[in-house]
């Protein structure tokens, strides 16, 4: 009995001193804001095309082109706030090969088609003035103006960003922004339908807090 004793308290203390030696710390970090930023889309975040039919759409040797529509968006604060926004696909899997492009969802196991999102520069408004649009590509890090706004699909490109900006160089503190956006559909000329379509796009539209 004895002889099982000291290999055993050996073998804990072992472990005991292994268990000591393999640690690592957490970290929690982030900013608490007093201040709260609402979205809004008019006629309710619906883009609605209606019924339509193929032979009178269109066409080029990849896709008919959907009927142009526009969609306003709206961001008002409870205070100046610097933020940037993002758009996630909730019909990814039926989304185009592009970063910019947004499914539109499937009939008989086939895609549909894609739309995507974009807004002019001279369509912003920031607190009732001309402003910029805004867009980085490494999480909000550096930022570069440009004539043409748009949303990447946040589940392609995570560290995309969007910002509405009275400043050219990075996003600036606004109480409320307004762009109108120009929404661009396709339906893929490959399809095989033999009966009514229907058009299944869907997306989220979120404020990020710099």
């Amino acid at each position: 009995m004895k002889k099982s004793v000291l290999p055993l308290a050996v073998l804990l203390n072992f472990i005991a001193a292994n268990a000591m030696a393999a640690t690592t710390d957490l970290t929690v970090t982030g900013v608490i804001t007093p201040t709260a930023c609402t979205p809004t889309l008019g006629n309710g975040g619906v883009v609605d095309y209606g019924t339509l039919s193929l032979a009178n759409l269109e066409q080029d040797t990849s896709f008919y082109h959907l009927p142009a529509k526009t969609l306003d968006l709206t961001i008002d604060c409870s205070a100046p706030t610097n933020f940037a926004l993002i758009a996630s696909d909730n019909r990814h899997d039926s989304s185009g090969p592009s970063n910019f492009q947004f499914g539109l969802g499937t009939h008989a196991q086939q895609n549909l088609g894609f739309y995507f999102m974009s807004w002019k520069q001279e369509n912003v408004l920031v607190d009732g003035n001309a402003g910029h649009a805004l867009t980085s590509h490494d999480g909000g890090n550096s930022w570069s103006s440009s004539i043409l706004g748009s949303f990447n699909d946040a589940g392609k490109t995570p560290e995309y960003r969007s910002a509405l900006s009275s400043n050219p160089g990075m996003p600036s503190p606004a109480t409320n922004v307004s762009v109108t956006m120009d929404i661009t559909g396709m339906i893929n000329n490959d399809l095989s339908i033999t009966e009514n379509a229907q058009i299944d796009g869907s997306a989220t539209i979120e404020v990020l807090y710099l």
